[in-house]
């Protein structure tokens, strides 16, 4: 009862935190939106117990450990979704002193008897490796995004598959008699029928048949997170596991004398003793872990530095192509893959609206601002926060500014879907740039549909047609015959 109220307490502290950090969102300034995916490693280790009592003994917790990997994705900056693999072991050592009696046996000339056993510090283990699928939400909580260390909870239900489970005989003996009532008699010391077991070798034995092949655990971690870097946490947690329902797979009323019924060297009326796990003497079976973990949770996207070293890379790698002069024809431009051309200016802007400075940060955005889609989706593959970021500082710096945001969809479907399609594209692009700052008066949302490929050529790319472009007003698209 103390372990549970333990994992209850622990379950509470993890509730409590995760309402304690939502109104976090409104008091912290963001700088830097948070990584909203993560890959988890991590290793743990602590004891187990297998949640029962056993008549005429006692059982006591062993060691146990946990390994695993796992991803999170966090929907809002605080709290997200987790799931993931792991192995984790749940066991205990019993130690058999008073003694046990089964009646009503009968042997095999039909006459009816005691069956009695006597231990002499006999220590069994029983262990089970749980293969697990964890379900659950994650917490996270920093007072400033910048500061090194940070709160972690978690909590939720794993699916536990036991994969390997076995019963193995540690030390003592264990001596059986027999006791018939009609005569008085104490049988003994018959080979084969009643003997004495000692332990010289232990004795392994599979128990997997006697528990169910799918659990239920519920689970709650408590710990801390240091940044190491921009890409990875170290994670540090106590953690608490409790099995919801009975591990055992035996029924009550199908529970066995010595936990089977076959004998041994032909004697039916003898019993062979293979562990407690289904026998009358065991109730229901809760397995518990508690222990701590260590991990790393890296973030799988690119990083701030990465980008910097890409851009360069690019610059160096074309450097023909930066300035780009303001010409009343096609320019060329660059992004972080391949060139493209695909736009040109069809007005001058007043020198009120974008002066020179403007213009290269014009053009530098246009290297830039293509934004991916999967197909049939609207919502940015990821969403491009440093991209749009750079565009809202050039709006708010030349408030004369407009922009034109260009949806497009591949040739799969009808052109009205298609149509429908890029239109909700380039709607959700100028969404994000309104929770920037840019007001809807500054931006032109417009649907091409799949009308023009990428690059503007007569040969389309599926892939690549899913788009939406973010160009300064005063650009148009080349017309769909013109490469």
């Amino acid at each position: 009862m103390t372990l549970r109220r333990l994992f209850i307490l622990l379950l509470t502290i993890c509730c409590a935190i995760s309402l304690t950090a939502a109104p976090t969102k409104r008091k912290v300034k963001k700088k830097k939106p948070l990584p909203k995916h993560y890959i988890d490693v991590y290793a743990g280790g602590g004891v187990t117990g297998m949640g029962y009592s056993p008549d005429g003994g006692k059982m006591s917790p062993s060691g146990s450990f946990s390994v695993g990997a796992g991803y999170t994705w966090f929907f809002v900056p605080y709290m997200g979704l987790q799931t993931g693999i792991s192995l984790t072991r749940v066991g205990g050592t019993a130690r058999l002193t008073e003694p046990m009696e089964w009646t009503g046996l009968t042997d095999y000339q039909g006459e009816t008897y005691t069956h009695r056993t006597t231990f002499d510090n006999w220590r069994e283990r029983q262990q089970s490796y749980l293969f697990q699928v964890p379900i659950g939400l994650r917490f996270r909580y920093r007072k400033e995004q910048d500061q090194r260390a940070g709160l972690h909870a978690a909590f939720g239900f794993n699916l536990a598959v036991p994969v390997v489970s076995n019963y193995k005989n540690t030390s003592g003996s264990l001596t059986h008699t027999g006791w018939y009532e009609q005569w008085h008699l104490m049988v003994h010391d018959l080979p084969g029928r009643f003997e004495t077991e000692t332990v010289t070798t232990p004795q392994e034995e599979s128990i997997a048949k006697k528990l169910h092949p799918v659990n239920v655990q519920a689970y709650a971690e408590l710990g801390t997170t240091i940044r190491l870097n921009e890409r990875a946490e170290l994670l540090v947690a106590a953690y608490a596991q409790y099995m919801l329902n009975d591990f055992s797979a035996v029924n009550r009323d199908e529970r066995t004398a010595l936990g089977f019924a076959n004998g041994r060297n032909n004697y039916t009326f003898m019993p062979e003793y293979r562990g407690l796990v289904g026998t009358d003497h065991v109730g229901a079976i809760h397995p518990w872990v508690a222990g701590v973990k260590l991990g790393v949770s890296i973030w799988p996207g690119v990083t701030e530095r990465q980008k910097k070293r890409q851009l360069k890379r690019l610059i160096k790698q074309f450097p023909e192509l930066t300035p780009v002069q303001q010409v009343h024809d096609t320019i060329i431009i660059h992004d972080t893959i391949i060139l493209h051309d695909t736009v040109r200016i069809t007005q001058v802007m007043t020198k009120e609206a974008m002066h020179t400075e403007a213009v290269k940060q014009a053009d530098s955005l246009l290297s830039q601002a293509v934004i991916w889609f999967h197909f049939d989706q609207y919502d940015p593959i990821v969403e491009p926060e440093w991209i749009l970021d750079s565009v809202a500082a050039m709006m708010n710096r030349y408030p004369d500014l407009k922009l034109h945001i260009n949806g497009h969809a591949c040739v799969i479907g009808t052109d009205a879907y298609n149509q429908k399609l890029a239109l909700r594209r380039a709607q959700a692009v100028a969404a994000i740039l309104r929770r920037k700052g840019i007001s809807s008066g500054r931006m032109k949302v417009r649907s091409y549909g799949a009308t023009h490929p990428y690059r503007y050529n007569a040969e389309h790319q599926l892939s690549k047609d899913r788009r939406v472009e973010v160009v300064p007003e005063g650009y148009e698209l080349l017309p769909t015959k013109q490469k």
